[in-house]
């Protein structure tokens, strides 16, 4: 709990940092984001108090201030967002959503190793609460990325709502990894790294091929109409936005925003359903796509070393 608090009070800290300067470069709208964090921080933090003083936990004195550090993120990454002249509301919320998956890896990572029942469910609930946190910035985030673009056209998007049954659900798990898969193969550079995502790819794309070919089977029905049209107007919306990409930076860029697409959509079913075999279908999809995630970022990274 006590590392969980200053978890909360660092990220109020730098939340606070950044808006003053956002606000200094008048910078208004990335100003404006930040004073909106700061307060979404603020309330969890004191959630979290008041957690603990239900539970009668003292806060540990001896815990000092939290730095996180990914060494698979370039230094970049933050600075772009953190820059009080050019930073956007997309980039700020990009720098959020990091900081919130950082926090999640770390009580996921708690709960997987603990011995003790009770650290394990403390982290367990630490966890899903940085995934929801995370997802709503998610959220913020997409609606961001279209209005700097001034998208003014529909575009077609999953919603949670439309997934009725497992088939639904692996339907699209298997039609966006495929899809994904594609795309990395196609790039014109090579690195070390990359051969073994994409065979590790390939071996997730055959799983869930097959779950999906069982599921159907034994349910006796097919992926709905909705779901199936609404994959391919996506295939079509992402195969224009690529044909733009000058560069496979910016094919990876991409791919790794339909990839924090498809975490979000995964994890906004595991938050919405009732039915626990979804559930745990999700979660399943939702910790794939996070190491999908980690391992674009990682190639962006090590195609930026090679460039320099």
């Amino acid at each position: 709990m006590s590392i969980a608090l200053q978890a909360e009070r660092e990220a109020i800290r730098r939340y606070t940092e950044l808006s003053d300067n956002m606000l200094k470069a008048s910078n208004e709208s990335a100003g404006a984001l930040f004073k909106r964090l700061i307060i979404e921080e603020q309330e969890h933090e004191r959630l979290l108090l008041k957690w603990m003083k239900k539970e009668s936990i003292s806060e540990n004195p001896d815990i000092g201030p939290i730095k996180w550090h990914d060494p698979h993120i370039s230094t970049t990454y933050d600075s772009d967002a953190r820059d009080p002249s050019y930073s956007t509301p997309y980039r700020a919320l990009a720098f959020a959503v990091h900081n919130e998956e950082i926090a999640f890896r770390f009580y996921t990572h708690v709960a997987a190793n603990s011995e003790q029942e009770d650290i394990r469910q403390y982290a367990e609930t630490l966890a899903r609460e940085e995934l929801g946190h995370a997802a709503l910035l998610r959220a913020e985030r997409r609606r961001s990325f279209h209005e700097e673009r001034n998208k003014n056209i529909p575009q077609p998007e999953l919603a949670a709502k439309d997934i009725h049954n497992v088939v639904d659900l692996l339907a699209v798990a298997a039609h966006t990894s495929e899809y994904v898969l594609q795309k990395l193969n196609n790039l014109s550079f090579h690195t070390s790294e990359i051969s073994p995502v994409i065979d590790k790819l390939t071996a997730l794309n055959r799983q869930y091929k097959k779950k999906l070919a069982n599921s159907i089977q034994q349910n006796s029905v097919s992926a709905s109409q909705l779901i199936t049209t609404t994959l391919y107007q996506l295939d079509v919306l992402n195969d224009n936005i690529l044909k733009k990409q000058k560069n496979d930076e910016l094919v990876l860029e991409r791919v790794l925003e339909i990839c924090d697409h498809g975490f979000s959509f995964y994890d906004n079913i595991v938050e919405s359903t009732e039915d626990e075999d979804m559930m745990l279908t999700a979660q399943d999809l939702s910790s794939a796509a996070l190491d999908h995630i980690d391992v674009i970022k990682q190639l962006l990274a090590s195609r930026k070393v090679q460039q320099e």
